[in-house]
């Protein structure tokens, strides 16, 4: 039930964050942690196209864009007592969206591709407005070039909100809004100017999972996890942790670099994924393994360990009849669960053993190396699909349910060594709809993290949208992951793919 809040006479509190919404929270308040994105390139209807119907293009995108808020509640609402240890959503009353949506229009001469890349990566480390500002965090940066029959959407959010796979029901659900405006009919309910008046009945939020569902936990797997939690330091030296790579905390960069693959590369490195049984997340922890492997000595690094990210929204109940958004599978939430994958030393020593002593300007993956490659792919494949299976059971997010203080834990988690090389966090498959010549559509997406500080060095982040080729990008924190390095690793991999491919 809504109910005002003791602190702030005038904000109606509608829940409590819930556990993942409050650690990340955590993270954005240590300065751990910034922004996300997720930016597609639409192809624009025709009609919207020319230089002289700018004004009606920026209208239909500011209707399409106060529809998708009112399928996504998530998008409506602001927080209080965010330092506290129990910060809340609230109602707002309204949204100026001005402060949510940039147009950013670009002379003939400029570079538009890599304005992009700058806009991207300039604004995964700005911060949100302050917390208690009462706008929702996030915004979207439209950039256009003259009549173009292209522009580029970049989605910006603050991680409490959604995850990325809200993000990419987020650009779905717009498209759809997008095409349903082509009627023209621009008037919106509460909508005046730039301002928009939300209804005064309280929004119903996605429930965070830990609410809805149990999350039982075997008494090993419990106990390991408090003991690796709370060993003493001189007994924490595990071989597989990222010894190499110490957790700094400062100064707060994140180095970001990304590289696309065209539709017939994808779906030839699909063909042998599933040749292979495998996923393109298991092809990608695979080669993550081979390339730490070749640029990381074994006396530094005898044996990884690294992690994925997964979707817990397969183990939802149905979303309740009157929620707006539809299906569970189609919540603008917070979701996300993690596993872990260990690689142990015998296995990195026979990798090794199957390199060329010098690569400098990099190696192609031999025969030898390849299989290698999928047997490692198939059997972290496997160990996610195990975790699917199981559910909710000896799940991370269970265990996260104990912690009384994200603050003093992530804090904390800053000081010890570092648990994992890398991580993959797959935004899957986008549909960008028809590409039908006069309906919008969406032909190209690009997904990003701000780095991480206490979790892996390098964070992978491959999205694909349906027919139109893949992302893969990478972040790292300039403070602790030496930027040539970093661009070593992205290079391995965009070789060994586009190897694969051919």
């Amino acid at each position: 039930m809504a109910n005002r809040s003791n602190y702030d006479t005038g904000a109606i509190v509608l829940r409590k964050l819930g556990i993942n919404e409050t650690y990340q929270l955590a993270m954005y308040l240590l300065d751990q942690y910034r922004g996300t994105i997720l930016s597609c390139r639409y192809s624009i209807s025709p009609r919207f196209a020319p230089a002289e119907s700018r004004t009606q293009l920026e209208k239909a995108v500011k209707v399409a864009v106060v529809d998708t808020i009112m399928r996504h509640p998530m998008l409506q609402v602001g927080m209080i007592d965010a330092t506290s240890k129990t910060p809340s959503w609230i109602q707002l009353p309204s949204l100026d969206l001005t402060q949510h949506i940039k147009w950013l229009y670009l002379e003939d001469h400029t570079d538009f591709e890599q304005t992009v890349q700058e806009t991207f990566r300039v604004q995964l480390d700005e911060y949100f407005p302050d917390l208690s500002a009462r706008q929702p965090g996030w915004k979207i940066t439209i950039i256009r070039q003259g009549d173009a029959p292209v522009m580029e959407v970049l989605l910006t959010w603050n991680h409490p909100h959604f995850d990325g796979a809200g993000a990419k029901v987020w650009h779905e659900d717009f498209l759809e809004m997008l095409n349903a405006a082509e009627n023209g009919a621009y008037e919106r309910t509460g909508l005046d100017g730039d301002i928009f008046r939300l209804p005064e009945a309280a929004p119903l939020l996605p429930t965070p999972i830990e609410s809805l569902k149990s999350f039982p936990l075997d008494v090993k797997f419990f106990a390991k996890t408090i003991w690796e939690e709370f060993r003493p330091q001189f007994l924490n030296r595990g071989v597989s942790q990222a010894a190499w790579c110490p957790i700094r905390t400062s100064p707060y960069k994140t180095q970001y670099r990304a590289f696309f693959m065209d539709n017939a590369s994808l779906s030839a490195i699909l063909a042998l994924c599933r040749q292979n049984k495998t996923t393109i997340t298991g092809l990608l922890n695979g080669l993550a393994l081979i390339a730490f492997s070749l640029r990381l000595d074994s006396t530094v690094a005898p044996a990884f360990q690294s992690s994925t990210i997964a979707d817990d929204r397969r183990n939802l109940p149905p979303a309740p009849p009157d929620a707006p958004w539809g299906s569970s599978d189609r919540a603008v939430g917070n979701y996300v669960t993690q596993l872990l994958h260990r690689y142990e030393t015998e296995l990195v020593a026979r990798i090794r053993a199957k390199l060329p002593a010098d690569s400098s300007e990099g190696i192609d993956l031999t025969a030898d190396l390849q299989r290698e490659l999928w047997a490692v792919s198939a059997q972290n494949r496997l160990e996610i699909v195990r975790k699917l299976e199981a559910g909710l059971r000896n799940d991370v997010v269970g265990v996260f349910k104990y912690v009384t203080d994200w603050q003093k834990t992530m804090s904390d988690m800053a000081k010890k060594p570092r648990q994992f090389t890398w991580l993959v966090t797959n935004a899957g498959v986008l549909n960008g709809g028809k590409s039908d010549d006069q309906k919008w559509s969406i032909n190209r997406a690009q997904f990003g993290l701000s780095a991480e500080i206490p979790a892996a060095a390098i964070e992978f982040a491959p999205i694909s949208v349906a027919g139109c080729g893949m992302c893969v990008s990478a972040n790292w924190p300039d403070c602790a992951v030496d930027v040539k390095f970093g661009e070593r690793v992205m290079a391995d991999l965009e070789r060994w793919l586009a190897q694969l491919a051919s």
